[in-house]
């Protein structure tokens, strides 16, 4: 709440000092009432979340739900020409995602005074990655339990939808214009997949068949399960808008959003970031004289 406040008071104070006839668009003006642009960049999530697929028995997918199943747990036995047992060993340690592209587009109302409104949509594939270790017993009699690494991963979807006000800032290059602005932030996400790797073996830890069990050549109901959500935060940016003509401008920029991420037993608020580019047509709704 605090920072929502302040985030108000710094747009309040700028809108202010800007109220006068200097700040007024005319067609002189280098910015557009209508900005309209595609973005791009490189999104950094949190790695907190990324704990929802480390398997632990907290979470809702579970290494168990694979190990446990008596016909997949003998199945992974034969792969590994174990003798008498596997179990999991470690469960990962360091859970993180990858950084991952993002693509989006960008609408923008610009008033009088350079204040605007503007909507944004933006897509990332993110990818969550680690290893686990099984502990064998080997196929030779005699021979001490060995040790193996084996990967575990999670692909998810993310929508960041933000709703923001805007603020460019008048400098003596009109071809120059740092922008600031903030707002909500709606991030919906999906689970792809859950998924580990035994040797040539892939065992998802989504479970299909709602607390049922795997049972081969049994005729078996599978459902479709989401995993996800929307949740709620706001995000704030700073950037440069380099102006190539009156239509045409470059816009870089860094975002800082404060998330929450609908992912079961992860619900804290917590930072991600983003480096952007934004190519942005002024104008593309209407003209003005």
């Amino acid at each position: 709440m605090k920072n929502i406040l302040l985030i108000i008071f710094i747009f309040n104070f700028f809108s202010v000092k800007a109220q006068d006839d200097d700040n007024k668009l005319d067609g002189n003006e280098f910015v557009g009432r209508w900005d309209l642009g595609l973005n791009f960049g490189v999104y950094l999530p949190s790695n907190y979340y990324a704990k929802f697929y480390n398997g632990s028995e907290e979470n809702v997918n579970k290494m168990s739900y694979v190990f446990g199943n008596k016909y997949w747990y003998e199945d992974i036995k034969r792969e590994l020409n174990a003798s008498d047992t596997v179990f999991v060993r470690e469960l990962p340690g360091n859970m993180c995602y990858n950084a991952a592209f993002q693509v989006g587009i960008y609408l923008r109302r610009t008033f009088d005074n350079y204040l605007g409104f503007s909507l944004q949509f933006d897509y990332s594939k993110l990818t969550a990655a680690d290893v686990y270790t099984l502990e064998v017993d080997p196929y030779l009699i005699g021979r001490e339990p060995d040790i193996r690494i084996y990967n575990i991963w999670g692909v998810e979807e993310r929508v960041n939808i933000d709703i923001l006000m805007s603020k460019y800032f008048k400098t003596k290059n009109p071809l120059i214009i740092p922008f600031f602005e903030a707002g909500l932030n709606i991030t919906s996400t999906k689970v792809q997949e859950h998924k580990i790797k035994v040797e040539n073996l892939e065992y998802s830890l989504i479970d299909v068949y709602l607390n049922g069990s795997y049972v081969p050549n049994a005729p078996q109901t599978t459902y479709e399960i989401y995993q996800g959500g929307m949740a709620m935060g706001f995000s704030v940016a700073g950037g440069i808008k380099l102006q190539f003509s009156k239509q045409l401008s470059f816009d870089p920029g860094f975002r800082v959003y404060f998330q929450n991420i609908n992912l079961e037993r992860y619900d804290l608020m917590k930072p991600a970031y983003s480096i952007f580019f934004r190519l942005s047509l002024a104008d593309f709704f209407s003209s003005y004289e």
